[in-house]
């Protein structure tokens, strides 16, 4: 009976961690290093942070963002993004694995939470705050998964 369980656990585990790996592996192939390509992928206006058991503190101008990508296994991330300006469509995909990632965004952006949080946390801070007035033509979505992990938006 010991043993049954014991065996669980460890597969359990198991495949927390190749199904982690199996997702950076999905988002990592949506970039590529060519300014553009055929397939639509392109670096221009588009973020990349991959952290494992580290962590990086950014800050992107981009003229048009157009989204982003952050993996954080056991790790964390601070994105600024109050300088940029927000491409129509714009997107950024999270993975968070035992890891948090804080997104500062400007004060009138709309920011849309379509994060799937498995014993983790993804809080837009500032949602409710009586200076903050949203502007629906700069929505950024933010999706993916936080496992046992944190997201916060904060508004600046």
């Amino acid at each position: 009976m010991d043993s049954k369980k014991t065996f669980i656990k460890y597969f359990v585990i198991v495949l927390v961690i190749i199904g982690g790996l199996g997702v950076l592996g999905k988002l990592q192939d949506r970039v590529t290093k060519e300014e553009t390509t055929e397939g639509g992928k392109s670096r221009n206006n588009f973020f990349e942070v991959n952290n494992l058991m580290g962590g990086t503190k950014e800050e992107y101008n981009f003229a048009q963002l157009k989204g982003g990508i952050i993996n954080c296994v056991m790790g964390g991330t601070e994105i600024d993004l109050t300088n940029a300006s927000l491409e129509k469509g714009a997107s950024i995909d999270v993975f968070l694995m035992m890891g948090g990632a804080k997104i500062k965004v400007p004060k009138d952006w709309n920011v849309v939470l379509e994060t799937d949080n498995i014993m983790g946390d993804s809080k837009d801070r500032n949602a409710e705050d009586e200076d903050v007035v949203e502007d629906s033509s700069k929505t950024l979505k933010i999706r993916g998964t936080v496992l046992m992990g944190g997201l916060e938006i904060k508004r600046y």
